[in-house]
Protein backbone atom coordinates (compact mmCIF):
# COMPACT_ATOMS: atom_id res chain seq x y z
CA UNK A 1 0.00 0.00 0.00
CA UNK A 2 1.43 3.69 -1.07
CA UNK A 3 2.28 5.67 1.88
CA UNK A 4 0.30 9.33 1.93
CA UNK A 5 2.35 11.76 0.72
CA UNK A 6 3.76 14.09 3.92
CA UNK A 7 0.85 17.45 4.03
CA UNK A 8 4.05 20.34 3.68
CA UNK A 9 4.39 23.24 2.49
CA UNK A 10 6.78 22.59 -1.08
CA UNK A 11 9.49 25.18 -1.91
CA UNK A 12 11.31 23.57 -5.07
CA UNK A 13 14.83 25.13 -4.83
CA UNK A 14 16.38 23.96 -8.13
CA UNK A 15 13.92 24.44 -11.30
CA UNK A 16 15.68 25.47 -14.85
CA UNK A 17 14.17 28.38 -16.51
CA UNK A 18 14.35 27.77 -20.18
CA UNK A 19 13.17 30.91 -21.50
CA UNK A 20 13.31 32.58 -24.99
CA UNK A 21 16.83 33.53 -25.01
CA UNK A 22 17.69 30.11 -23.77
CA UNK A 23 15.82 28.60 -26.93
CA UNK A 24 16.98 30.99 -29.54
CA UNK A 25 20.77 30.15 -28.18
CA UNK A 26 20.46 26.75 -28.47
CA UNK A 27 18.48 26.90 -32.15
CA UNK A 28 21.15 28.84 -33.48
CA UNK A 29 23.88 25.86 -31.98
CA UNK A 30 21.93 23.27 -34.07
CA UNK A 31 20.66 25.01 -37.45
CA UNK A 32 21.92 23.16 -39.50
CA UNK A 33 19.71 20.04 -38.68
CA UNK A 34 16.77 22.54 -38.75
CA UNK A 35 14.67 24.19 -41.40
CA UNK A 36 15.99 27.72 -42.15
CA UNK A 37 12.96 29.41 -41.44
CA UNK A 38 11.81 27.61 -38.44
CA UNK A 39 14.91 26.75 -36.50
CA UNK A 40 12.94 27.08 -32.99
CA UNK A 41 10.35 24.80 -34.02
CA UNK A 42 13.13 22.55 -35.34
CA UNK A 43 13.90 22.35 -32.12
CA UNK A 44 11.09 22.54 -30.18
CA UNK A 45 10.17 19.15 -32.24
CA UNK A 46 13.03 17.45 -31.62
CA UNK A 47 13.06 17.93 -27.65
CA UNK A 48 9.21 17.18 -27.86
CA UNK A 49 8.54 20.04 -25.81
CA UNK A 50 4.82 22.21 -25.84
CA UNK A 51 5.54 25.78 -24.04
CA UNK A 52 5.34 29.08 -25.06
CA UNK A 53 8.80 30.53 -25.88
CA UNK A 54 7.59 34.12 -27.01
CA UNK A 55 8.05 35.60 -23.92
CA UNK A 56 9.43 34.82 -20.29
CA UNK A 57 6.14 36.19 -18.82
CA UNK A 58 4.11 33.84 -20.49
CA UNK A 59 6.45 30.82 -19.57
CA UNK A 60 6.32 32.19 -16.12
CA UNK A 61 2.19 31.87 -15.95
CA UNK A 62 2.54 28.10 -17.25
CA UNK A 63 4.69 27.35 -14.48
CA UNK A 64 2.63 29.64 -11.85
CA UNK A 65 -0.31 27.16 -13.71
CA UNK A 66 1.97 24.49 -12.66
CA UNK A 67 2.50 25.31 -9.48
CA UNK A 68 -1.49 25.96 -8.12
CA UNK A 69 -2.20 22.40 -9.77
CA UNK A 70 0.94 20.41 -7.68
CA UNK A 71 0.00 22.74 -5.24
CA UNK A 72 3.52 23.99 -4.76
CA UNK A 73 4.55 26.89 -2.92
CA UNK A 74 7.50 28.35 -4.45
CA UNK A 75 10.45 27.85 -6.89
CA UNK A 76 13.72 29.15 -7.24
CA UNK A 77 14.56 29.51 -11.01
CA UNK A 78 17.74 28.48 -12.23
CA UNK A 79 18.74 30.90 -14.97
CA UNK A 80 19.75 28.38 -17.70
CA UNK A 81 22.08 30.64 -20.40
CA UNK A 82 24.76 32.72 -19.52
CA UNK A 83 23.78 36.09 -19.79
CA UNK A 84 20.12 35.91 -19.56
CA UNK A 85 19.23 36.57 -15.50
CA UNK A 86 17.14 39.31 -16.81
CA UNK A 87 14.73 36.57 -18.32
CA UNK A 88 14.52 35.06 -15.09
CA UNK A 89 14.32 37.99 -13.13
CA UNK A 90 11.37 39.54 -15.69
CA UNK A 91 9.67 35.92 -14.20
CA UNK A 92 10.74 36.78 -10.54
CA UNK A 93 9.19 40.23 -11.22
CA UNK A 94 5.62 39.05 -12.06
CA UNK A 95 5.18 36.40 -9.48
CA UNK A 96 7.08 37.87 -6.54
CA UNK A 97 5.38 36.31 -4.23
CA UNK A 98 5.67 32.33 -5.99
CA UNK A 99 8.95 33.06 -8.09
CA UNK A 100 12.64 33.52 -7.01
CA UNK A 101 15.77 33.02 -8.72
CA UNK A 102 19.04 32.97 -9.59
CA UNK A 103 21.76 34.31 -11.77
CA UNK A 104 24.47 32.04 -13.74
CA UNK A 105 27.87 34.04 -13.52
CA UNK A 106 31.17 33.01 -15.28
CA UNK A 107 33.92 34.34 -12.66
CA UNK A 108 36.27 34.55 -15.25
CA UNK A 109 34.32 37.39 -17.07
CA UNK A 110 36.13 40.82 -16.13
CA UNK A 111 32.37 42.27 -15.21
CA UNK A 112 31.45 39.04 -13.39
CA UNK A 113 31.65 41.30 -9.76
CA UNK A 114 29.52 44.29 -11.22
CA UNK A 115 26.85 41.60 -13.23
CA UNK A 116 26.05 39.87 -9.69
CA UNK A 117 25.81 43.37 -8.07
CA UNK A 118 22.83 44.27 -10.31
CA UNK A 119 21.13 40.84 -10.30
CA UNK A 120 20.72 41.29 -6.63
CA UNK A 121 20.32 45.17 -6.16
CA UNK A 122 18.26 45.90 -9.05
CA UNK A 123 16.78 42.50 -10.80
CA UNK A 124 16.38 41.37 -7.44
CA UNK A 125 17.58 37.81 -7.90
CA UNK A 126 18.00 36.02 -4.50
CA UNK A 127 21.43 33.99 -5.54
CA UNK A 128 24.21 33.28 -7.89
CA UNK A 129 25.30 29.82 -9.72
CA UNK A 130 28.58 28.60 -10.33
CA UNK A 131 29.80 25.72 -13.21
CA UNK A 132 33.36 25.36 -12.34
CA UNK A 133 33.52 22.58 -15.03
CA UNK A 134 31.90 24.20 -17.91
CA UNK A 135 33.45 27.87 -17.60
CA UNK A 136 36.53 26.42 -16.81
CA UNK A 137 37.68 27.66 -13.60
CA UNK A 138 38.78 26.41 -9.73
CA UNK A 139 36.44 27.74 -7.61
CA UNK A 140 39.40 28.13 -5.36
CA UNK A 141 41.61 30.03 -7.56
CA UNK A 142 42.73 33.38 -6.41
CA UNK A 143 41.24 35.32 -9.60
CA UNK A 144 37.88 34.24 -8.86
CA UNK A 145 37.83 35.38 -4.96
CA UNK A 146 36.51 38.80 -5.82
CA UNK A 147 33.51 37.28 -7.03
CA UNK A 148 33.23 35.69 -3.74
CA UNK A 149 33.51 38.79 -2.13
CA UNK A 150 30.92 40.39 -4.28
CA UNK A 151 29.02 37.36 -3.31
CA UNK A 152 29.50 37.96 0.76
CA UNK A 153 28.62 41.32 0.12
CA UNK A 154 25.64 40.67 -1.68
CA UNK A 155 24.70 38.35 1.67
CA UNK A 156 22.87 35.89 -1.37
CA UNK A 157 23.69 31.81 -1.16
CA UNK A 158 26.01 30.51 -3.84
CA UNK A 159 24.99 27.36 -6.00
CA UNK A 160 28.16 25.65 -7.23
CA UNK A 161 27.41 22.49 -9.68
CA UNK A 162 30.21 19.76 -8.80
CA UNK A 163 30.57 16.23 -10.34
CA UNK A 164 28.84 15.18 -13.73
CA UNK A 165 27.86 18.07 -15.82
CA UNK A 166 25.63 16.76 -18.56
CA UNK A 167 22.84 18.94 -20.63
CA UNK A 168 20.41 17.13 -22.16
CA UNK A 169 19.35 19.78 -24.99
CA UNK A 170 23.62 19.78 -25.95
CA UNK A 171 23.34 15.69 -26.37
CA UNK A 172 20.08 15.96 -28.16
CA UNK A 173 21.36 18.33 -30.73
CA UNK A 174 25.23 16.20 -30.62
CA UNK A 175 26.82 19.09 -29.47
CA UNK A 176 30.27 18.57 -28.26
CA UNK A 177 30.23 19.80 -24.47
CA UNK A 178 34.05 20.34 -23.38
CA UNK A 179 33.01 20.46 -19.93
CA UNK A 180 36.52 19.70 -17.98
CA UNK A 181 35.70 17.46 -14.66
CA UNK A 182 39.27 18.32 -13.31
CA UNK A 183 37.71 21.24 -12.36
CA UNK A 184 34.48 19.86 -10.14
CA UNK A 185 35.77 18.54 -7.42
CA UNK A 186 33.87 19.58 -4.38
CA UNK A 187 37.12 19.47 -2.35
CA UNK A 188 37.94 22.91 -3.82
CA UNK A 189 35.11 24.26 -2.20
CA UNK A 190 36.62 23.88 1.56
CA UNK A 191 38.91 26.71 1.32
CA UNK A 192 36.32 29.10 -0.05
CA UNK A 193 34.02 27.63 2.75
CA UNK A 194 35.91 28.54 5.44
CA UNK A 195 37.20 32.29 4.00
CA UNK A 196 33.76 33.05 4.13
CA UNK A 197 31.53 31.60 6.63
CA UNK A 198 28.92 34.07 5.76
CA UNK A 199 27.81 32.74 2.63
CA UNK A 200 25.77 29.66 2.32
CA UNK A 201 27.20 27.38 -0.30
CA UNK A 202 24.55 24.81 -2.01
CA UNK A 203 25.88 21.99 -3.46
CA UNK A 204 23.22 20.52 -6.23
CA UNK A 205 22.77 16.65 -6.92
CA UNK A 206 24.47 15.28 -3.40
CA UNK A 207 27.79 15.98 -5.41
CA UNK A 208 26.89 14.78 -8.56
CA UNK A 209 29.56 11.71 -7.88
CA UNK A 210 31.48 13.54 -5.56
CA UNK A 211 29.11 12.07 -2.80
CA UNK A 212 32.13 11.40 -0.25
CA UNK A 213 33.69 14.75 -1.62
CA UNK A 214 30.59 16.82 -1.04
CA UNK A 215 30.39 14.75 2.72
CA UNK A 216 33.95 15.11 3.68
CA UNK A 217 33.84 19.51 2.77
CA UNK A 218 30.15 19.54 4.74
CA UNK A 219 31.44 18.10 7.70
CA UNK A 220 34.01 20.94 8.15
CA UNK A 221 32.01 23.84 6.75
CA UNK A 222 28.96 24.26 8.38
CA UNK A 223 28.00 26.66 6.11
CA UNK A 224 27.71 24.02 3.07
CA UNK A 225 24.33 22.93 2.10
CA UNK A 226 23.23 20.35 -0.43
CA UNK A 227 20.17 20.27 -2.80
CA UNK A 228 18.69 16.60 -3.22
CA UNK A 229 17.46 17.80 -7.16
CA UNK A 230 16.71 15.40 -10.27
CA UNK A 231 16.72 11.54 -10.35
CA UNK A 232 20.40 11.61 -8.80
CA UNK A 233 21.34 9.05 -11.68
CA UNK A 234 24.81 9.62 -11.03
CA UNK A 235 24.69 7.15 -8.39
CA UNK A 236 25.04 4.42 -11.28
CA UNK A 237 27.83 5.59 -12.21
CA UNK A 238 29.53 4.71 -8.86
CA UNK A 239 32.32 1.81 -8.22
CA UNK A 240 30.27 0.58 -5.17
CA UNK A 241 26.83 -0.33 -4.36
CA UNK A 242 24.95 2.65 -2.97
CA UNK A 243 20.81 3.61 -3.01
CA UNK A 244 19.46 7.16 -3.09
CA UNK A 245 17.89 6.22 0.46
CA UNK A 246 21.88 5.27 1.49
CA UNK A 247 22.45 8.86 0.06
CA UNK A 248 19.37 10.44 2.61
CA UNK A 249 20.75 8.56 5.51
CA UNK A 250 24.38 9.45 5.26
CA UNK A 251 23.48 12.94 4.11
CA UNK A 252 20.86 13.60 7.27
CA UNK A 253 24.00 12.15 9.48
CA UNK A 254 26.62 14.61 8.27
CA UNK A 255 24.71 18.02 7.81
CA UNK A 256 21.49 17.28 9.30
CA UNK A 257 17.86 18.45 8.11
CA UNK A 258 18.55 21.96 8.17
CA UNK A 259 21.02 22.20 5.36
CA UNK A 260 19.18 19.62 2.67
CA UNK A 261 16.83 21.83 0.42
CA UNK A 262 14.47 19.26 -1.87
CA UNK A 263 14.96 20.02 -5.26
CA UNK A 264 12.75 18.32 -8.50
CA UNK A 265 14.97 19.38 -11.69
CA UNK A 266 12.28 20.34 -13.45
CA UNK A 267 12.86 21.79 -17.00
CA UNK A 268 10.06 22.09 -19.16
CA UNK A 269 7.08 21.48 -20.94
CA UNK A 270 4.52 18.82 -21.43
CA UNK A 271 6.60 17.29 -18.91
CA UNK A 272 6.33 19.91 -16.17
CA UNK A 273 7.27 19.76 -12.45
CA UNK A 274 9.07 16.07 -12.18
CA UNK A 275 5.80 15.03 -9.25
CA UNK A 276 8.06 11.78 -9.04
CA UNK A 277 11.04 12.96 -7.68
CA UNK A 278 9.09 14.51 -5.14
CA UNK A 279 7.02 11.25 -4.00
CA UNK A 280 10.78 8.88 -4.43
CA UNK A 281 12.31 11.81 -1.88
CA UNK A 282 8.98 12.02 0.40
CA UNK A 283 8.77 8.08 0.89
CA UNK A 284 12.73 7.62 1.36
CA UNK A 285 12.41 10.60 4.04
CA UNK A 286 9.81 8.85 5.86
CA UNK A 287 11.14 5.25 5.74
CA UNK A 288 14.05 6.92 7.28
CA UNK A 289 11.82 8.56 10.14
CA UNK A 290 12.07 11.91 9.25
CA UNK A 291 9.73 14.08 11.46
CA UNK A 292 7.51 16.27 10.64
CA UNK A 293 9.70 19.56 11.12
CA UNK A 294 12.36 17.58 9.33
CA UNK A 295 10.37 17.49 6.48
CA UNK A 296 9.31 21.13 6.51
CA UNK A 297 12.51 22.28 6.23
CA UNK A 298 13.80 20.20 3.90
CA UNK A 299 10.63 20.32 1.38
CA UNK A 300 10.65 24.09 1.76
CA UNK A 301 12.02 25.71 5.10
CA UNK A 302 15.40 25.65 4.49
CA UNK A 303 14.88 27.04 1.35
CA UNK A 304 12.84 30.00 2.77
CA UNK A 305 15.27 30.07 5.52
CA UNK A 306 19.08 30.62 3.45
CA UNK A 307 16.74 32.55 0.70
CA UNK A 308 15.18 34.90 2.50
CA UNK A 309 12.03 34.62 1.15
CA UNK A 310 9.79 35.70 4.21
CA UNK A 311 7.16 37.91 2.86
Amino acid sequence: MTRPLPDVPVVDAHVHFFSPDFIAAYAALGKAQFPPDDAIGGLLRLMGWDMDFTDPVALATRWIREMDERQISRMMLVTSWLWDEESTARAVQTYPDRLSGYAMINPTQDIAETRIRRAVNELGLKGVTLFPAMHGFHVDAPEVYPVHEAIAQAKIPTFVHFGLLKIGIRDKLGLVSKFDLRLSNPLDLLPVAKDFPDTTFIIPHFGCGYFHEMLMVAAQCPNVCVDTSSSNSWIDLMPYSLTLKEVYKKTLAVLGPDRILFGSDSTAFPKGWRQEVFEAQAAILQDLGASKVDLENIFGGNAIRIFKLEG
